[in-house]
């Protein structure tokens, strides 16, 4: 099965995220960029060792409890659309189990780097730094688009 006529029930692989529409990557990237924007404010404030550790359960809890309620919704007849027709919000709660742990290993490790770092340097440089390589990482699937096109 070609990975663009998959539903979202059936992601089997981290390059599936390649087919979703560009508004849901922004989402995604926008959540990550505001959560390490947040963690750079946060850091000066909380210099707790277990600090970080809270940040990273607590924005898990925000970012996952919607998908635990929503999932209260899914029956045998729910429809499930194809990757590249999802919608940001209709269909959060739709993937399969593994994608929100891939997620939430995503965004700890982001919440734990941009800690780290803002512990060493709190500069707006690294602020900025840090949101740029974000940027890239997060939002690659789209921007890689027309090289992976022409392949």
């Amino acid at each position: 099965m070609h990975a663009a006529d998959k539903k979202l029930n059936e992601m089997n692989r981290l390059a599936d995220m390649a087919h979703f529409p560009a508004i849901v990557n922004a989402g995604a990237t926008a959540n990550v960029l505001l959560t390490i924007s947040v963690t750079w404010w946060l850091v000066p404030r909380y210099p707790q060792v277990y600090a970080p550790v809270l940040w990273v359960f607590l924005v898990l809890c925000v970012n996952l409890l919607p998908v635990v309620l929503l999932r209260f919704s899914l029956k045998p007849s729910t429809e499930y659309r194809t990757l590249g027709k999802m919608d940001f919000f209709a269909d959060q709660h739709k993937f399969s189990d593994w994608v929100y742990l891939a997620a939430s290993a995503n965004m700890t490790f982001w919440i734990l780097v941009s800690w780290a770092i803002f512990s060493i340097t709190r500069t707006t440089a690294a602020l900025a730094a840090i949101l740029f390589v974000a940027f890239l990482v997060t939002f690659s699937p789209v921007l890689l688009r027309p090289v992976l096109r022409r392949g």
